[in-house]
């Protein structure tokens, strides 16, 4: 669709700062401030309207700022009406040479990016309900995860320096998260089992060795049931495992490595994933000791069985059949 008019809304967590993008009058396009709910949602469309804009006709364009963006594209998505959800970093690092900052200039730069660039903005769509569920359990679960790990190094390593009485507190505190935990974790499986299409791949992840319930959840979330994403290399870019170049003329000879701009939370989940594979899968048990022996580092093997993961995940998917061992390999 061509779109006629250009919308930028910088979104906080009660108001949001809109700019109708008009390209003569540059910085001095049409903004007004609206509240963060469903009234100021309305109220838009009608300053959009008095502005002489069609909101049919209209891209909006907001960063992804997690949950207090995810009212305006819900109230955009119901209503029929186009939209994107820009990367922070993207819009910051193409805007070039700017001075100063306040929530109108950042709607003005969102509304201008959003002009730019409408060719390379294809609308977006917010995840299946049953996705934006599963990823709410996989952030709650990793919240009580980091606080049973700091507990657990409390009470292996700093026993002396306490109390027992502090330990006992300690101690149920670590069983009283292991209990939520399994408690989320069967949630995450009965969300999962709650939509077909959803259990189905799951199934199908799950049969690749090295691979679990966190792991499984996260490629499913993420590519949002691989509707997202359908290429692995894209996704190894994505979850920061492909390696680039570091070359420039004839003085610039750096390693190769993979980039800092990268889903971590992909990136580690997979590490502990490769860990397993290696113990349990003989095909890559084998490959892990043939790149040693030539020297390669551990960590550059761990990448490429990382890679190999993903791969097979993706295969899997796209074949619909599970991932079945190399007979060569055990």
């Amino acid at each position: 669709m061509d779109f006629k008019w250009f919308v930028g809304t910088d979104v906080s967590k009660k108001t949001l700062d809109v700019t109708l993008f008009f390209r003569e009058q540059g910085d001095k396009s049409p903004h007004k401030q609206f509240g963060n709910d469903d009234g100021g949602y309305r109220s838009i469309l009608g300053w959009l309207e008095k502005q002489g804009a069609n909101p049919k006709e209209a891209l909006f364009c907001m960063e992804h700022t997690g949950a207090y963006s995810v009212g305006m594209a819900e109230f955009l998505e119901h209503a029929g009406l186009a939209y994107s959800l820009v990367s922070p970093l993207h819009m910051k690092r193409s805007l070039g040479l700017v001075r100063g900052k306040n929530d109108k200039v950042d709607s003005y730069q969102i509304s201008r990016f959003c002009y730019l660039h409408r060719d390379e903005l294809p609308p977006k769509t917010l995840p299946l309900a049953t996705i934006r569920q599963l990823k709410g359990l996989v952030n709650e679960r990793e919240r009580l995860v980091k606080m049973q790990t700091s507990e657990k190094i409390v009470f292996s390593e700093l026993a002396k320096a306490n109390t027992d009485s502090t330990m006992k507190r300690v101690a149920a505190r670590i069983a009283m998260f292991s209990a939520d935990i399994a408690c989320i974790e069967q949630e995450m499986e009965q969300v999962i089992g709650s939509d077909p299409s959803i259990a189905e791949r799951y199934k199908l992840i799950r049969s690749v060795v090295g691979i679990g319930l966190v792991n499984s959840a996260l490629f499913i979330v993420y590519t949002c049931n691989f509707q997202a994403f359908t290429d692995a290399r894209k996704y190894a870019c994505y979850g920061g495992i492909a390696p680039f170049e570091n070359l420039s003329g004839t003085s610039v000879r750096g390693k190769t490595r993979v980039s800092h701009l990268a889903n971590r939370r992909i990136k580690v989940s997979l590490s502990n994933a490769a860990r397993s594979a290696i113990q349990h899968d003989p095909e890559l048990r084998l490959y892990y000791d043939r790149k040693a022996k030539e020297g390669k580092e551990h960590g550059v093997i761990m990448n490429a069985v990382k890679f190999k993961l993903i791969t097979r995940v993706f295969a899997v998917v796209k074949r619909g059949t599970p991932f079945v061992k190399m007979r060569l390999a055990g």
